[in-house]
């Protein structure tokens, strides 16, 4: 793969930790990385999971299978996000969802007990680690209300407006890029695609938002 990787120092997990803390802890953590092939399961329903993800580059989606094998995307990681920790941190630790490579991607992996626990040798930094990952953890309950925000609009429009709102208070502007193509979009929403293609020209058409493939602009 030919992807750029994002450097571990930009990696929120690892924020306030040097380079020289950063090579006692993969060495303390027992990390490795993993290259993953665009559609390849990384973690399957089920799979009893030790171990946290992070991305390295690429995107990971969080796609959960009813009976009748359909798929709902609960979440995307990009670059430098977590993914796994929820599962791995329980004394009960089956995923109820699967993770999979929305595109090339590479994954570092390391024990979640490892930041639960300090290790024999005591090392000092394992109290940042800890700490940045409760505050990861947090964001990640932002993502997942933002989620629920969405799911719980009654028509397609209003599910549209709310995701696309979402993004624009997040970069704080109103023209911005969403990291999901039309299918990827069309299955967070919980929406058929060409429903959701006619609802956005008829959005674009009265002056509601405008857009060129994964840009929008939203109008007052």
């Amino acid at each position: 793969m030919s992807e750029s990787v994002i450097p571990y120092n930009q990696i929120p997990l690892f924020e306030g930790l040097n380079d020289r803390e950063l090579n006692e802890l993969f060495h303390c953590m027992h990390t490795f990385v993993r290259k993953y092939q665009k559609g390849q399961v990384i973690i399957i329903e089920d799979e009893n999971i030790i171990n946290v993800g992070i991305v390295l580059c690429g995107t990971v989606h969080m796609l959960k299978y009813d009976y009748w094998g359909n798929q709902t995307m609960l979440a995307y990681m990009n670059e430098g996000e977590l993914f796994g920790e929820t599962f791995a941190v329980q004394k009960l630790n089956n995923s109820h969802v699967s993770f999979v490579a929305a595109s090339n991607c590479q994954v570092l992996f390391f024990r979640a007990a490892n930041i639960i626990h300090t290790c024999e040798r005591g090392c000092p930094f394992h109290h940042k680690l800890a700490e940045n990952m409760f505050n990861l953890l947090g964001k990640q309950s932002v993502k997942l209300m933002e989620r629920i925000e969405v799911a719980s609009k009654s028509t397609l429009r209003e599910k549209i407006l709310a995701y696309l709102s979402m993004q624009a208070q997040r970069k704080n502007k109103n023209r911005f890029v969403i990291p999901l193509n039309r299918s990827e979009l069309a299955d967070f929403l919980d929406a058929n695609r060409s429903s959701m293609t006619r609802e956005l020209s008829a959005m674009k058409d009265e002056g509601l938002i405008d857009f060129e493939k994964n840009e929008f602009i939203l109008k007052s």
